[in-house]
């Protein structure tokens, strides 16, 4: 029904016309609802009910909440209810709109200053939850790494389906502080590569930095561990200095860091790397292309990428200025 004409309006149109059925397709309205009209041609108004005011209680448990369940208003007052507090959705999006909360963004900045000012903050499940979306790294804040070296995190990580090379993967060193990353291609998630990434790139890179390395962090999976002889694990034992740290089994693969730098992969370099992805015909043509991704994620030459640095553990300095600078994180 046209709702912006009232009801005697719109008898005095079908009436008019001579065709009550024809008048009614017109005015997208059935003839049931024209014969309504005839016997109430006023529209009844709705009761106007005052805005229902929260007692300051109310509003500072509303509040806190919006921090400890932040996905939003409808699933806030659901959990409020829970706690005897009977609020709308609408309600609680006008007040969370009043205290500057109402967007998840705006969530999640107030909810990373609260992890920063109190120490050994805990986070339940919807906020960790919340958090992985914007930015993983905060999960690990708690680990509290202060300089570059002191945890590289290797991984592997499935680059896609070439046209004329089949499935690449990518092995992956972060250093957890700085993020500074090394990566090498490969057909597969392979222990000799990811043996050699460590030996010949990542180890001589902090030596040559005069950085000592004090963890590493990788997944059980077989490209890192075994308990036999194994080009990387055995390495490991013979550098007692080096802790090597597993994640645990059934949990992530990798750290908040990595997840962090996974966000930044899925962003910028793996839809870079798939518009291009038939131009490249070997394995090392791909190697150099990812090794150019790499360096200008380590150098933040790409403008569209500067918001990636701005918060933790990078608080406006790319992984390069961290390793040159050698400042300390809060």
């Amino acid at each position: 029904m046209q709702k912006h004409k009232k009801g005697t309006d719109l008898i005095s149109i079908i009436q008019a016309s001579g065709n009550v059925r024809e008048a009614c397709n017109q005015l997208n309205i059935s003839k049931s609802q024209y014969y309504k009209l005839l016997n109430q041609p006023k529209i009844v108004e709705r009761k106007k009910y005052p805005p229902r005011k929260l007692d300051p209680n109310a509003v500072e448990k509303i509040l806190n909440f919006a921090l400890l369940f932040p996905f939003g208003c409808h699933s806030l007052s659901s959990k409020l209810s829970e706690e005897q507090l009977q609020v709308s959705a609408v309600s609680i999006q006008k007040l969370l709109q009043q205290h500057g909360l109402g967007n998840a963004e705006a969530r999640f900045k107030a909810l990373e200053q609260k992890i920063f000012l109190e120490k050994n903050y805990q986070l339940n499940s919807e906020q960790k939850e919340f958090i992985q979306q914007f930015n993983p790294a905060l999960l690990d804040v708690e680990r509290g790494f202060e300089n570059p070296g002191e945890l590289i995190a290797i991984f592997s990580f499935f680059l896609g389906v070439m046209p004329l090379l089949g499935k690449v993967y990518v092995h992956f060193g972060l250093d957890a502080c700085s993020g500074y990353v090394h990566g090498s291609v490969s057909y597969a998630p392979d222990k000799y590569i990811s043996s050699t990434l460590l030996r010949e790139i990542i180890m001589p890179f902090y030596l040559q930095k005069e950085l000592e390395i004090k963890c590493i962090e990788t997944s059980n999976d077989p490209e890192f561990f075994s308990y036999a002889t194994h080009p990387f694990s055995s390495y490991l034992r013979t550098h007692p200095s080096i802790e090597h740290l597993l994640t645990t089994v059934g949990g992530p693969k990798t750290n908040g860091f990595c997840q962090r730098f996974h966000q930044y992969l899925s962003r910028y370099i793996v839809p870079e790397i798939k518009q291009h992805k038939a131009d490249f015909t070997d394995l090392e043509q791909l190697d150099a292309e990812i090794q150019l991704q790499v360096n200008v994620y380590n150098h933040k030459l790409l403008p569209q990428s500067a918001g990636h640095f701005e918060a933790y553990p990078f608080f406006g300095k790319s992984p390069v200025e961290i390793l040159q600078s050698g400042i300390k994180l809060n």
